[in-house]
């Protein structure tokens, strides 16, 4: 039995260091004969396009930057210092903000108000050069109950290689159900 669980326990290891490799794969199809080519058509081959080894270690990087500057200097400060100057945008309830002034102006309601996020899903692209990052957050609003979401940033690299926001929105999560509690019916002696 403890052989049986020993080998168990290899397998699901060996499972686990590979599971990365696939998660840094993207696989092509063949190129397909050539019209008129008499030729044997070309076998099914995998092409391994290898993703920038460390872009999602970067993305996780710019998030941690970007939540400390949130907390320093406020989300709508923190959100324009990243956010691409020429196509970035960001999308709150009934509001698009435009640009990093815009930005900042729009989310400078919420500067004040203390917010944390943590990413749980981070996609790049084959190419390196496009990455998405989402995840959950909370915004403590004094007086009232934290509001609670999930959000998601597009970004895209820059000219210079530097990663900037494309877009930012925030949904929050729909509000809980007052809970109603009822007394249990008395039973007659």
């Amino acid at each position: 039995m403890r052989l049986l669980l020993l080998a168990a326990a290899a397998s699901a290891l060996s499972a686990c260091e590979t599971m990365q490799e696939s998660w840094d794969r993207t696989w092509s199809p063949p190129p397909s004969a050539a019209a008129g080519d008499t030729t044997e058509p070309p076998r099914e081959t995998a092409t391994t396009i290898q993703i920038a080894p460390n872009a999602r270690q970067q993305l996780l990087e710019m998030e941690r930057e970007l939540a400390a500057a949130a907390q320093e200097r406020g989300l709508g400060a923190a959100i324009a210092e990243v956010i691409d100057p020429v196509d970035g945008f960001v999308i709150r309830p009934g509001a698009t903000y435009e640009g990093a002034a815009a930005v900042q102006s729009g989310l400078a309601a919420a500067a004040n108000r203390p917010i944390f996020w943590q990413p749980d899903k981070i996609f790049v692209s084959a190419a390196g050069d496009m990455g998405v990052t989402s995840g959950r957050y909370v915004q403590v609003v004094q007086g009232s109950e934290a509001i609670q979401g999930r959000y998601l940033i597009v970004w895209r690299r820059d000219a210079m290689g530097q990663w900037k926001a494309l877009s930012e929105t925030r949904t929050a999560d729909p509000p809980s159900a007052p809970t109603v509690t009822t007394a249990a019916p008395r039973r007659r002696r």
